[in-house]
Order: structure tokens, then sequence, then C-alpha cells
């Protein structure tokens, strides 16, 4: 029989979402400092947070939990992570 055991680490999705995002602040640093287009006219912060934001949740919805993660809910309804071993 499974059992899961709550951790504090973060699930594959979020992981993969946290560096999608770092991924594009830096494409939109990269952009703003070096194309000749970009620095006549940079990227703004609102863009660029609204992008950051959009590929994040894409990357995690289309990434699948990795072997042995899981949700459990204890007594009082609070739902957390766990690593679910067989």
């Amino acid at each position: 029989m499974p059992t899961a055991t709550p951790t504090n680490m973060p699930a594959r999705k979020v992981t993969f979402a946290a560096f999608s995002g770092a991924v594009v602040t830096l494409i939109v640093g990269i952009l703003n400092t070096y194309v000749p287009f970009f620095v006549q006219k940079p990227v703004s912060g609102t863009i660029a947070t609204a992008a950051t934001t959009v590929v994040a949740f894409i990357v995690s919805y289309f990434v699948r939990p990795g072997d042995g993660e899981g949700t459990i809910t204890d007594a009082s309804g609070v739902t957390s992570m766990a690593k679910v071993t067989p």
C-alpha cells in the first residue's frame, strides 16, 4: 500500500515554472541591452512581467508531475505536497 509523507520540497512543476521565469527575465534584459531596436525602445517592465507570467503558466501546465509526487489533505482540511512511496 502506498504511503504519503509531507514534504516542503517544491513540485517539479514549480521548479520548471520558476526556471522559465528566470530565463524570460534574462532574455528581456539581453534584448534591452544588446539588440539595437530594443536599446532605442526597451521592453517595459509591465510587458516583461506579463511575458514571464504567461510563459511560467504554460511551462508548468505542460510539465508532468514527477514520480512519487502527490498531495495529501490532513484532518483540518489543509492540502500539502507529499512524497508518495510504494
